[in-house]
């Protein structure tokens, strides 16, 4: 399910979210998320020496 971007693009058009069809494409395919990823945005902090 979900294989070509074709698919996903349908979905988006039908006013599906891009992190709905994430999770629909990792359940579907029977993948396991074992950790989340840490996101973060650097703050503009500098090392001092």
């Amino acid at each position: 399910m979900l294989e070509t971007s074709e698919e996903r693009v349908k979905l988006l058009k039908a006013g599906i979210t891009g992190e709905k069809i994430e999770q629909l494409y990792l359940t579907s395919n029977n993948f396991k998320v074992v950790r989340h990823p840490i996101l973060f945005e650097p703050a503009g902090i500098t090392q001092e020496r």
